[in-house]
């Protein structure tokens, strides 16, 4: 290590190539520089090409060095940014997971969702209890229309009102919503790719 750096200072003395070489100059002695200057005279051709090829090569691998963590200064950049892409990707996912959770695993405000309608009175309010349960209220044609349950399959909802039926709710029957909106049942079979026609041919033909 010592020997590299008396080839380095030499060479830059020699040269003047490195700036700092003036600073270096003011703040040595004059004994100093004696010293210097004689191991630049006591030194042959052979030493000093020696010591300028040694002085190329370091030159060389600095050059080499600093390119390397140049480029890894980029990498670690450009993986920054697919970490960022990624936190988003995570954040959003959990958005997305919030929102089932709340919609307890779907959203059924969107689509076509099939209810049971279990009743429409005009002098029945039950709107005051349903935070109690798992019922929706709807003004209509001046009446109160009650619905429970989310189906997204038709026929899951046909078996659910004929259970309600069975425990005595004769009026039950399946609606259709659309986004959230009441919608002619037909239309929201047909838009899922049923046939109205068929199913109800199903069940007539069912024992």
């Amino acid at each position: 290590m010592r020997k590299l750096f008396t080839v380095l200072l030499c060479l830059t003395f020699a040269f003047g190539a490195v700036s700092t070489s003036v600073y270096a100059q003011e703040k040595m002695s004059r004994k100093e520089r004696k010293k210097w200057k004689k191991m630049k005279k006591g030194m042959s051709p052979e030493q000093f090409q020696a010591l300028t090829a040694e002085k190329n090569t370091l030159q060389q691998e600095a050059s080499a060095l600093h390119q390397q963590v140049k480029t890894q200064e980029e990498t670690i950049t450009q993986l920054k940014a697919q970490v960022s892409e990624k936190d988003s990707q995570i954040g959003k996912l959990r958005n997305e997971m919030a929102e089932l959770k709340e919609g307890q695993g779907d959203n059924f405000a969107k689509g076509v969702v099939y209810k049971v309608q279990i009743g429409a009175f005009k002098n029945r309010n039950l709107s005051k209890f349903q935070d109690k349960g798992n019922f929706w209220t709807e003004d209509q044609d001046g009446l109160k229309k009650y619905t429970i349950a989310n189906f997204r399959d038709y026929e899951e909802a046909d078996q659910f009102k004929k259970y309600i039926r069975a425990m005595g709710v004769k009026d039950a029957w399946i609606v259709a919503y659309e986004d959230n909106i009441r919608t002619d049942i037909q239309g929201a079979l047909r838009s899922q790719g049923m046939d109205p026609e068929a199913i109800e041919q199903k069940k007539r033909t069912r024992p």
